[in-house]
């Protein structure tokens, strides 16, 4: 499993006595006040697609992977292409920039079990005759699948 801080920092959430990550909390504070606090790297050809050899080369470990994809606007590692320029923090200020308060939350039980959709899909089937986009939901559609064998929520 991926030993990432982001994923760590999430606060968990009951529902029917199981305990599930809340994938949706704001684990990181950015703040932009003009100054850089690290460095900008090129990405060459030996770290394409590679954020954790990135992060074990820059800082000796790679569980700093997705913040530096987060930082960088990389929402997909595979879009990481030779000569793509990358903002590189430092420790400090990831460890500013971490919400760490969000660990160590009560966790909040979800009480009411009828409205989440377990093991659904997820928006209705568009019919024929519709006219509407196929990614479109309707009034009653949820956008969320509770997988309760990994122990998590997907939006």
């Amino acid at each position: 499993m991926l030993d990432y801080d982001i994923l760590k920092n999430k606060p968990s959430i009951e529902i029917d006595n199981e305990n599930v990550k809340d994938l949706l909390y704001k684990t990181l504070n950015f703040v932009d006040d003009g100054t850089y606090r690290g460095k900008f790297i090129q990405v060459n050809e030996y770290y394409i697609a590679r954020p954790d050899l990135i992060s074990l080369a820059m800082y000796g470990e790679d569980k700093y992977a997705d913040i530096i994809c987060k930082l960088n606007g990389i929402s997909n590692p595979f879009e990481l292409n030779e000569k793509t320029v990358l903002f590189i923090p430092t420790l400090e200020y990831i460890n500013f920039i971490i919400d760490k308060k969000s660990s160590n939350k009560n966790t909040n039980k979800i009480e009411d079990t009828n409205s989440i959709a377990i093991n659904r899909k997820i928006g209705a089937q568009k019919q024929k005759n519709e006219k509407r986009s196929p990614s479109q939901q309707l009034v009653g559609d949820t956008n969320y699948i509770i997988d309760k064998s990994l122990g998590v929520v997907f939006y």
